[in-house]
Protein backbone atom coordinates (compact mmCIF):
# COMPACT_ATOMS: atom_id res chain seq x y z
CA UNK A 1 0.00 0.00 0.00
CA UNK A 2 1.23 3.17 -1.07
CA UNK A 3 0.87 6.32 1.78
CA UNK A 4 0.67 10.22 0.87
CA UNK A 5 3.78 11.86 2.24
CA UNK A 6 1.54 14.60 2.77
CA UNK A 7 -0.57 12.46 5.04
CA UNK A 8 2.14 10.74 6.70
CA UNK A 9 3.62 14.02 7.70
CA UNK A 10 0.27 14.90 9.57
CA UNK A 11 0.07 12.23 11.28
CA UNK A 12 3.83 12.27 11.91
CA UNK A 13 2.57 16.04 13.53
CA UNK A 14 0.05 15.08 15.35
CA UNK A 15 2.00 12.18 17.40
CA UNK A 16 4.71 15.16 17.82
CA UNK A 17 5.32 15.72 22.02
CA UNK A 18 4.94 18.97 21.95
CA UNK A 19 1.50 19.05 19.90
CA UNK A 20 0.61 16.22 22.23
CA UNK A 21 1.75 18.07 25.41
CA UNK A 22 -1.18 20.53 24.10
CA UNK A 23 -3.59 18.14 24.27
CA UNK A 24 -2.69 16.91 27.45
CA UNK A 25 -2.91 20.18 28.95
CA UNK A 26 -6.79 20.95 27.12
CA UNK A 27 -5.32 23.71 24.84
CA UNK A 28 -6.35 21.90 22.04
CA UNK A 29 -8.15 18.15 20.78
CA UNK A 30 -8.47 16.22 17.19
CA UNK A 31 -12.50 15.92 16.30
CA UNK A 32 -11.44 14.27 13.80
CA UNK A 33 -8.98 13.21 10.95
CA UNK A 34 -10.09 11.76 7.39
CA UNK A 35 -6.85 12.73 4.91
CA UNK A 36 -6.78 15.27 3.87
CA UNK A 37 -9.61 17.42 6.13
CA UNK A 38 -8.83 17.52 9.86
CA UNK A 39 -11.26 18.68 12.41
CA UNK A 40 -9.89 20.02 15.57
CA UNK A 41 -11.48 22.19 18.70
CA UNK A 42 -8.71 24.98 20.44
CA UNK A 43 -10.00 26.11 24.00
CA UNK A 44 -10.65 29.76 24.68
CA UNK A 45 -10.98 32.41 27.28
CA UNK A 46 -14.48 35.00 26.46
CA UNK A 47 -14.23 38.56 27.15
CA UNK A 48 -16.58 37.70 30.22
CA UNK A 49 -13.55 35.22 31.43
CA UNK A 50 -14.99 32.18 31.13
CA UNK A 51 -13.89 29.45 28.92
CA UNK A 52 -15.27 27.58 25.79
CA UNK A 53 -13.77 26.13 22.37
CA UNK A 54 -14.30 27.20 19.02
CA UNK A 55 -14.16 24.31 16.21
CA UNK A 56 -11.70 24.29 12.71
CA UNK A 57 -11.68 22.60 9.68
CA UNK A 58 -8.44 22.02 8.30
CA UNK A 59 -7.32 21.20 4.64
CA UNK A 60 -4.01 19.45 4.29
CA UNK A 61 -3.91 18.95 0.59
CA UNK A 62 0.31 18.85 -0.56
CA UNK A 63 1.10 19.23 3.12
CA UNK A 64 3.74 20.97 4.07
CA UNK A 65 4.79 22.09 0.84
CA UNK A 66 1.86 23.72 0.70
CA UNK A 67 0.07 26.30 3.64
CA UNK A 68 -2.81 24.81 5.48
CA UNK A 69 -6.63 26.02 4.25
CA UNK A 70 -7.86 27.04 8.05
CA UNK A 71 -11.85 28.15 8.39
CA UNK A 72 -13.43 28.36 11.78
CA UNK A 73 -15.79 26.08 11.58
CA UNK A 74 -19.36 24.64 12.54
CA UNK A 75 -19.07 20.89 12.52
CA UNK A 76 -23.33 20.38 12.95
CA UNK A 77 -23.81 22.36 10.05
CA UNK A 78 -20.81 21.30 8.33
CA UNK A 79 -19.92 25.12 7.42
CA UNK A 80 -18.00 28.16 8.47
CA UNK A 81 -18.82 29.82 11.85
CA UNK A 82 -21.74 32.34 11.56
CA UNK A 83 -20.32 35.63 11.91
CA UNK A 84 -22.50 36.00 14.77
CA UNK A 85 -20.96 32.94 16.71
CA UNK A 86 -17.63 33.90 15.92
CA UNK A 87 -15.16 35.17 18.89
CA UNK A 88 -15.40 38.27 20.91
CA UNK A 89 -12.61 40.35 22.09
CA UNK A 90 -9.82 42.77 20.56
CA UNK A 91 -8.69 44.07 17.62
CA UNK A 92 -6.26 41.23 16.47
CA UNK A 93 -8.92 38.49 18.02
CA UNK A 94 -11.86 39.86 15.41
CA UNK A 95 -9.39 40.33 12.11
CA UNK A 96 -8.36 37.05 12.66
CA UNK A 97 -11.90 35.65 12.53
CA UNK A 98 -12.99 37.98 10.14
CA UNK A 99 -15.59 36.67 7.46
CA UNK A 100 -13.51 37.60 4.11
CA UNK A 101 -13.72 36.37 0.92
CA UNK A 102 -11.77 33.09 0.79
CA UNK A 103 -13.58 33.14 4.66
CA UNK A 104 -10.47 31.64 6.16
CA UNK A 105 -8.97 32.20 9.46
CA UNK A 106 -6.94 35.29 8.28
CA UNK A 107 -3.50 34.59 9.46
CA UNK A 108 -0.39 34.81 7.55
CA UNK A 109 0.28 30.84 7.50
CA UNK A 110 -3.12 30.30 5.73
CA UNK A 111 -3.36 29.19 2.31
CA UNK A 112 -5.51 31.70 1.43
CA UNK A 113 -4.78 34.68 3.44
CA UNK A 114 -0.80 34.49 3.45
CA UNK A 115 -0.73 35.50 -0.23
CA UNK A 116 -3.97 38.32 0.49
CA UNK A 117 -2.58 41.86 0.85
CA UNK A 118 1.24 40.31 1.03
CA UNK A 119 0.35 39.14 4.88
CA UNK A 120 3.16 36.75 4.32
CA UNK A 121 5.69 38.85 2.98
CA UNK A 122 4.47 41.50 5.63
CA UNK A 123 4.81 39.21 8.17
CA UNK A 124 7.34 36.51 7.82
CA UNK A 125 7.54 35.48 11.61
CA UNK A 126 3.93 34.17 10.84
CA UNK A 127 4.34 32.58 7.32
CA UNK A 128 4.02 29.27 6.32
CA UNK A 129 7.51 27.33 5.37
CA UNK A 130 7.00 23.61 5.08
CA UNK A 131 9.82 23.19 7.91
CA UNK A 132 6.72 24.37 10.36
CA UNK A 133 4.93 21.74 12.14
CA UNK A 134 1.01 22.06 13.00
CA UNK A 135 2.33 22.94 16.28
CA UNK A 136 3.16 26.28 14.87
CA UNK A 137 -0.63 27.09 13.76
CA UNK A 138 -2.03 25.20 16.86
CA UNK A 139 -0.20 27.44 18.98
CA UNK A 140 -0.83 30.78 16.96
CA UNK A 141 -4.93 30.22 17.28
CA UNK A 142 -4.78 29.03 20.98
CA UNK A 143 -2.44 32.71 21.60
CA UNK A 144 -4.94 34.64 19.77
CA UNK A 145 -8.33 32.78 21.36
CA UNK A 146 -7.05 33.31 24.69
CA UNK A 147 -6.09 37.01 24.43
CA UNK A 148 -8.83 37.73 26.24
CA UNK A 149 -7.43 35.96 29.44
CA UNK A 150 -4.30 38.88 29.55
CA UNK A 151 -7.15 41.30 28.86
CA UNK A 152 -9.65 40.34 31.80
CA UNK A 153 -6.32 40.58 34.07
CA UNK A 154 -5.34 43.80 33.60
CA UNK A 155 -8.64 45.58 33.59
CA UNK A 156 -9.24 47.30 37.27
CA UNK A 157 -11.16 45.17 39.51
CA UNK A 158 -11.20 41.92 37.51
Amino acid sequence: MIVDPSAARVVADLEEAEFLNGCDAGRWRIISFSFPILDFAISATEPDGKTGEYSFQAELSIFPAQAPKVRIWDHARNAPLAAELRPKGGARLQKTFQQWGSDTVYRPWDRETGPHGNNAANFPHLAWRPDRHLTFIFEDLYGILNSNARAQRLRPGA
